[in-house]
């Protein structure tokens, strides 16, 4: 017999009725994050509803001690992916963390079950090819076949580091003597500053602009979903869990980061530096100034999110990992879609004349 009982809200937007389903399971989830806050759910589909033929919905589940809240999709792919229908987490690629938010965190027996009944009624309730959940992170995560650990997720406890001089303690010798000149070889050329901005109005054109082409500068491959970055800094600064700073070396804007601010932790999500700076370690120097903002404001933790990048080992004390599980529907014709994509794959692979 069935321990939970599900049901789905399907919508197109953002409502007040959404924004308040959402709002109550990030405030009250044992296991909350910021990728389910209403401001940053709204940014999403508000992004990909115009670009992608997707069906927003959000599955609500009770048992006998435990709710959860889990936002998710239905993304009709088109003809290059051979028309498959993938249910996903709403957030997708773009957002680090898809944990359901559950009212009290499960056992893995608990999740093991949650997942599997999960599964049996998303398949009554759809026609999907495959279900792909991902970013779900070791505090939710089943001991059970078929997940996938995926990336490492560095973070800095910040409970023991309550000033400047505590953090300027637990970095090595060498980093903390590299961000002291660094700071010092800035200041001779222009005032070192942070500017914050509040609200998306305030923020110059130019300064987004360049702030965009910089960051494509250093990652020309990553992909930039129209207007997303922009719908992040509109629906999020007026919410207060988006935080957008600028770090300036006299008038001239060196270093960008836009992140995320939420239940005393704060996510390190998209930095960028100024090419014609890059000798004066300007997103060193910023990143060092958003720890000590954090500090400062009384958070508990310093998210570095996905990647194990090397710098992130020097400015952090923990880690988690994101996990992931695909659920391929066995019907004929997902067979065939998926054979199609496999061909069209190895044709693609070719060496070109």
């Amino acid at each position: 017999m069935s321990d939970w009982k599900f049901s789905i809200k399907e919508f197109g937007k953002v409502d007040d009725e959404v924004r308040r389903l959402l709002d109550d399971a990030v405030t009250s989830s044992a296991d909350s994050h910021v990728f389910f806050h209403p401001a940053l759910m709204e940014a999403w589909i508000e992004t990909y509803r115009p670009l992608r033929h997707i069906d927003f919905f959000i599955v609500t589940g009770n048992s006998h001690n435990n709710h959860v809240v889990f936002p998710m999709a239905l993304w009709r792919r088109n003809w290059k992916h051979a028309f498959l229908k993938n249910i996903i987490a709403i957030g997708y690629s773009d957002y680090d963390y898809h944990d359901p938010l559950f009212q009290r965190i499960p056992d893995n027996a608990e999740i093991k079950q949650f997942l599997e009944e999960l599964k049996v009624f998303l398949q009554n309730q759809f026609s999907f090819d495959i279900i792909c959940l991902d970013g779900v992170t070791d505090n939710v995560l089943p001991s059970s076949e078929g997940w996938v650990q995926n990336e490492m997720c560095p973070y800095l406890d910040l409970k023991d580091i309550d000033n400047e001089e505590a953090l300027m303690s637990f970095f090595s010798t060498s980093l903390r003597g590299d961000i002291r000149r660094q700071i010092r070889r800035i200041n001779e050329h222009g005032e070192l500053r942070i500017v914050e901005y509040r609200d998306f109005e305030s923020i110059p054109k130019d300064t987004c602009a360049e702030f965009m082409r910089q960051h494509t500068l250093r990652w020309p491959n990553a992909y930039k979903a129209p207007h997303f970055h922009e719908n992040l800094l509109k629906y999020g600064l007026k919410e207060g869990v988006v935080h957008f700073s600028v770090l300036k070396c006299g008038d001239v804007e060196i270093a960008w980061h836009l992140g995320f601010s939420f239940n005393g932790t704060y996510y390190y999500y998209m930095p960028a530096g100024n090419q014609d700076y890059l000798k004066f370690s300007p997103v060193k120097i910023h990143l060092y100034h958003l720890v000590l903002r954090a500090i400062k404001l009384g958070y508990a933790t310093f998210d570095h999110l996905r990647g194990d990048e090397t710098y992130k080992s020097g400015w952090s004390n923990g880690y988690k990992h994101v996990n992931s599980l695909t659920v391929t529907s066995k019907d004929s014709k997902t067979t065939l879609k998926r054979k199609i994509m496999n061909i069209r794959r190895y044709i693609t692979a070719l060496p070109q004349k």
